[in-house]
């Protein structure tokens, strides 16, 4: 890609908050461009902040303004639109790159003016994220597809969102999953396991996100030889801790870890587990990280029927569907997982076998620089 090429990445996040913004400028400065990002900091003042990739140093404009987390931050999206528009204008760039709906109201106006490129990636698809009146999220969707239409090109995370949102309205469409970057070779298993058949999850501990945290921690509280350990953060904390001193030999909470030790711990993992309610759209129709997570470092996953990360686990044999309102049914299938190793090793493979021929990063890379060649040689 022409060295010459500079583009803006936007989020609503500090850079270092997610894998995917900082996959995407990897990908970028390794392909010769030069990466900026606009971020917002909700939690203290203004920084001048930034990081090296490669030989190449990422600055970051942050928007330096608390703000709640929850449907309370709506209030502040003027202030986020405004720096976000005032940035763009003052700063060169040839293309911008806005994570989630919340960022592109200004960004494309911005780049309409300056008649630049914008590529829209509907990472989390806010919109299908919580239960709304079905007048209100209607309405939301027809703004949320409005600009789709104009920005340059699209991405989702998940090809079932085209289904989820009745279509695209945009010729260039690209289904970009959030997978790790293949670190395999990189960890091994501990070899002083404790023979404590260990069920793992990390990321957002959000109610809103229906998680159903609470039912795999009561599958886990009757039996022997397994235990549950949780990262993240969010609402849930609570709750978790006092599961994990009600219950120490049960529930163990990490609290917020790097992504480097996510991984790691996944790997030492015996089982991954992510059962999100299909009643949220977005879990519905969007495969979560984690089953990508548990495909990349060889673990098997359960996960709850009736989800995109159901139908992709029944498809790759890479782990076991479960109906996450039963807690015996949950429990009997950590059973049967903890009392057959070799299944576990079984389903670790089908997953890691998927993730090099389907879901590897390296393949999302591929599709990204296809989508950025395309929009900079027109």
């Amino acid at each position: 890609m022409d060295s010459a090429k500079r583009i803006i990445i936007i989020q609503s996040i500090p850079f270092n908050q997610n894998i995917r913004a900082p996959k995407i400028a990897k990908t970028l400065v390794e392909n010769g461009c030069k990466v900026t990002v606009i971020g917002w900091n909700r939690g203290s003042k203004y920084e001048k902040k930034g990081v090296w990739i490669n030989d190449q140093y990422i600055r970051e404009m942050q928007l330096g303004i608390k703000a709640p987390v929850g449907p309370k931050v709506v209030l502040f999206y003027p202030l986020w639109w405004f720096f976000i528009f005032l940035r763009l204008m003052i700063e060169n760039w040839d293309m911008a790159y806005s994570i989630n709906i919340e960022s592109m109201p200004s960004a494309l106006f911005a780049a309409k003016l300056k008649g630049k490129s914008i590529v829209y990636d509907n990472l989390d698809d806010h919109v299908n994220s919580i239960i709304l009146p079905g007048t209100i999220k209607n309405f939301l969707i027809k703004i949320d597809k409005l600009f789709m239409r104009f920005a340059s090109g699209v991405i989702i995370a998940d090809e079932m969102q085209i289904d989820m949102l009745g279509g695209i309205p945009n010729s260039r469409v690209v289904a970009v999953y959030d997978s790790p970057e293949d670190i395999i070779n990189l960890h091994s298993r501990d070899s002083n396991h404790t023979g404590i058949f260990t069920l793992f999850y990390a990321g957002g501990l959000s109610s809103e996100r229906a998680l159903n945290l609470d039912k795999a921690i009561d599958a886990v509280k009757g039996l022997d030889g397994a235990k549950i350990t949780i990262a993240g953060y969010g609402d849930l904390t609570t709750y978790i801790e006092r599961c994990s001193k009600e219950f120490p030999e049960k529930v163990e909470f990490l609290g917020t870890i790097s992504h480097n030790e996510v991984l790691r711990r996944t790997i030492n993992a015996d089982l991954l587990f992510l059962l999100r309610s299909p009643q949220l759209p977005v879990n519905k129709f969007i495969c979560g990280s984690k089953l990508l997570q548990s495909m990349m470092c060889g673990r098997p996953i359960l996960v709850n029927k009736g989800t995109s990360t159901a139908k992709k686990v029944l498809q790759e044999h890479c782990g076991i569907v479960v109906d996450a309102n039963s807690i015996e049914e949950i429990r009997n299938a950590i059973v049967m997982l903890r009392d057959n190793p070799k299944m576990c090793d079984e389903l670790g493979a089908n997953g890691r076998i998927a993730y090099e021929s389907r879901y590897s990063w390296a393949i999302m890379e591929r599709r990204l620089l296809t989508l950025f060649r395309e929009l900079t040689e027109t």
